[in-house]
């Protein structure tokens, strides 16, 4: 089935911008938000968060981080830390390659400018320690007025960093209740591409997991290949797991690249309290995963990749005793690893766990017939890069409960669909449906979804390829550096119920009467920061009225709307969405 899809899907992508998979599903035409220009492009980017007001944020790897308007594409530059990042270019121009160091995920503490004075904002980076690279997770604060970040917190630092496969994924998520939230960070480390190309001697950290004099020592290399989970200091939360007899940093293991990390959302897009952590991880020649990441649970890599069928995988140690020695390292899929590597099934642990999705676990195909000379072009993966998890049932048809993941090879966003209780995907032939594919290569990077449910942003590469010690050049990329708007137009189900998205009592808004048939009065319960704008939008997010008040309560003029149901949104002076409710016209 999967096989099939792949070999389909240049038919599918040609026309997704026009209409996608089901009837109804048709998106506006592409908008680049940034401008094209050099001064607009963004330098390697890598991660990219939406914020509290509405902005996007962007890490580049350079050592950046750049927020953008998303209406307007105008931009500010927050910080700049490329004094302190270790960031490996080879090349210049149109030949320019990149290693896979630099300035990796970004993070935005929940209250961020709600407050409460937690304006933090969570960084990973690459830096030089000694002539050796090392990833440190670190916290800024956030300065409103200035529009800048400053007084760098190291949390965590001394994680093993590498020219490729460093994952780099930071996310956020609640581990207590609604009530009464648990935020705590979740990172995700790569292998550090260890047993191949120019790290063919690195031998896979995978599998093995800290001791307690390592961790004494300040040693971390074996937190490469892991998701780790640490509280907002940086320090291990006592309810980690103890494995092996050792509680550390890790969460769970046996991860290869895994670029994708994201937590589970309410309808209100929301963190979801307990929510589950859905995480996308790239295969080696085949066997792109997608994993729900639970407390010491093992995910395989290097024994399996993708779901333990012992299908043509097999795990051969080029590093070590091996024979041939790594110096003579191939390719993933020469006949030397497929013939003589250790297969699957020889492969047992307490807590293995299978991905709920494996893309592509076929056999990749031969060039010429010749195994050995196959390359990642012709590898049946698509190389997931980042996954956000869509949480709306209430805005386009069929998505609630669906993954969304970018990729860097097939220039499309894959919509995994999941069950109800978002533990498994559908196990149906149209389970994995790709969206805003374009006729040129694109290398998408991130994706952001806005608050109307309908409209999602796609960050992409610089450069055309980023394979760690095999970097490539530009590679004939389409949207070079870019944010690429993608908006729903088709029809849409019931609206949703929007409360106020500030639980903070201050922030409390009053609005009647609801139903309404000529004027609106908007009332704030108690004092907040002027002017107070307000938008009213129909069903399909098109903006009908808009206007600004300083008072604290004040009317609007609605007997031009034709009947039905309309959203408001109330926007403080800071330019903060403080209230967002459903309105009836009759």
């Amino acid at each position: 089935m999967r096989r099939y899809l792949l070999t389909t899907s240049a038919i599918i992508f040609v026309t997704i911008q026009v209409s996608a998979q089901a009837p109804g599903e048709v998106f506006a035409a592409k908008r680049v938000v940034n401008a094209t220009n050099a001064a607009g492009r963004f330098r390697q980017p890598f991660a990219m968060v939406m914020g509290p007001d509405d902005s996007l944020w962007v890490t580049e790897r350079r050592g950046y981080v750049t927020k953008i308007n998303p209406v307007t594409g105008g931009k500010k530059q927050v910080l700049d830390i490329s004094n302190l990042v270790r960031f490996t270019t080879t090349g210049s121009g149109a030949s320019l390659g990149i290693k896979q160091d630099g300035m990796f995920g970004i993070a935005l503490h929940p209250d961020l400018l709600k407050g409460t004075g937690n304006n933090y904002v969570y960084l990973a980076y690459c830096y030089d320690s000694s002539g050796f690279r090392r990833t440190r997770i670190v916290r800024y604060t956030y300065n409103r007025a200035a529009e800048t970040l400053s007084g760098e917190v190291s949390l965590l630092r001394g994680i093993y960093g590498s020219n490729d496969h460093n994952g780099g994924r930071l996310v956020i998520g609640n581990f207590g209740t609604t009530a009464v939230p648990d935020y705590k960070l979740a990172y995700a480390v790569g292998d550090q591409g260890a047993n191949q190309f120019g790290n063919a001697c690195d031998s896979i950290e995978s599998q093995y997991l800290p001791t307690a004099a390592q961790l004494s020592a300040g040693n971390l290399r074996r937190y490469s290949g892991k998701i780790l989970r640490l509280n907002l200091d940086g320090s291990i939360p006592i309810d980690n797991p103890v494995i092996d007899g050792v509680k550390s940093h890790v969460w769970s293991y046996g991860h290869r690249n895994p670029q994708g990390l994201a937590f589970q959302r309410d309808n209100n897009n929301q963190l979801v309290a307990g929510g589950k952590l859905y995480e996308s991880e790239q295969g080696p020649a085949t066997n792109d995963e997608v994993n729900i990441i639970d407390s010491a649970n093992n995910y395989g890599w290097p024994r399996i990749a993708g779901k333990q069928d012992n299908n043509w995988y097999k795990y051969y140690k080029w590093a070590g005793s091996a024979s041939p020695t790594c110096g003579s390292y191939s390719s993933e899929c020469s006949a030397t690893q497929s013939n003589n590597g250790v297969p699957e099934s020889s492969f047992s642990a307490p807590r293995y766990t299978n991905p709920v999705f494996d893309l592509y676990p076929g056999t990749p195909p031969l060039v010429n017939g010749n195994a050995n000379t196959c390359n990642w072009l012709t590898y049946p993966t698509i190389a997931p890069s980042s996954i956000i998890h869509y949480p709306f049932s209430n805005r386009i048809p069929g998505w609630n409960n669906s993954l969304l993941i970018t990729t860097l090879k097939s220039s499309a966003v894959y919509r995994l669909k999941l069950t109800a209780d978002g533990s498994s995907s559908l196990p149906v032939a149209d389970s994995v449906i790709p969206y805003f594919k374009t006729a040129q290569l694109n290398r998408l990077r991130d994706i952001a979804i806005a608050a109307d449910g309908i409209t999602f942003y796609v960050l992409t590469d610089s450069v055309g390829g980023t394979s760690g010690p095999s970097a490539g050049s530009d590679g004939g990329i389409t949207d070079r550096g870019s944010i690429l708007e993608y908006k729903y137009t088709g029809a849409v189900l019931a609206l949703p119920v929007y409360t106020v998205v500030n639980t903070n009592t201050r922030m409390d808004f009053r609005v009647y009467p609801n139903p309404v048939a000529q004027v609106l009065t908007i009332e704030s319960k108690r004092n907040v920061a002027m002017p107070l704008t307000y938008q009213v939008y129909d069903a399909t997010g098109k903006l009908l009225l808009s206007g600004r008040s300083n008072k604290s309560k004040f009317a609007v003029q609605v007997q031009a709307l034709q009947q039905g149901v309309y959203i408001l949104k109330i926007i403080n002076g800071y330019a903060i969405t403080v209230a967002t409710e459903k309105i009836f016209v009759n």
